[in-house]
């Protein structure tokens, strides 16, 4: 799953990162507000190129960010079984991003001829991305007119913000806070806007569809 996204790459990142806010952004899609509970994560490695993480709840869940751009989650199960969702989280340029999303296992391996490719796209993964598309573009927005830093801005009193925190923390230590877009030749925006263009913001076309062989091909049959 490829999608092209209206917001920040540390915006990415950071919301990937956690896991927490999945039953409240994408309730009726993957999760269910009312059946929240809390995210015990707890850091255990912290370099310039990884931060390591763990969910000490149900299956012991290991979320990985490798610098610059792949976050991993896995979750072992059963007898050697594992579930994961591997992202490549790519910035292209100020205010813009793409996320490369597998969902993977290491069980079932015909189980995916089911469900066709494009079926699962419309029906959750594109769903959840427009869910987080307004609300992380207004955020962003939000964040940087109204405060210097993150650590004003931001309320986070739980052990499920611990992730977000060590990244914030990462970005700011290695990267002071901002990636090298000069170094490459392009201006980083100063004074931005919200698009409330919602039509352009959830162009699932341009965003997905023309790229995705699967949904492509569903499309040309209608």
């Amino acid at each position: 799953m490829v999608r092209d996204l209206e917001y920040d790459w540390q915006t990415l990142i950071e919301n990937v990162a956690d896991p927490s806010h999945v039953p409240f952004a994408h309730h009726g899609v993957q999760g269910n507000r009312n059946k929240a509970f809390p995210v015990p994560i707890k850091i255990s490695t912290s370099t310039p190129d990884l931060i390591e993480a763990t969910v000490e709840r149900g299956f012991k869940t290991t979320i990985t960010f490798e610098a610059p751009c792949r976050l991993e989650y896995a979750i072992p199960f059963g007898e050697g079984k594992q579930l994961g969702l591997i992202t490549y989280c790519i910035p292209v340029s100020p205010g813009k991003s793409r996320i490369v999303a597998l969902f993977a296992r290491n069980f079932a391996p015909t189980l995916h001829k089911i469900t066709p490719r494009w079926w699962k796209h419309i029906m959750e993964r594109n769903q959840i991305l427009d869910g987080d598309m307004v609300l992380l573009q207004t955020q962003e927005y939000l964040l940087k007119q109204n405060f210097e830093s993150w650590k004003n801005a931001y309320k986070m009193p739980t052990s499920a913000d611990r992730l977000v925190i060590e990244f914030r923390n990462w970005f700011d230590k290695y990267c002071q806070g901002k990636l090298p877009w000069e170094q490459v030749g392009i201006k980083p925006l100063e004074n931005t806007s919200i698009n409330i263009n919602r039509q352009e913001i959830l162009n699932r076309y341009t965003q997905h569809t023309q790229n995705c062989s699967s949904c492509r091909g569903a499309l040309k049959n209608i």
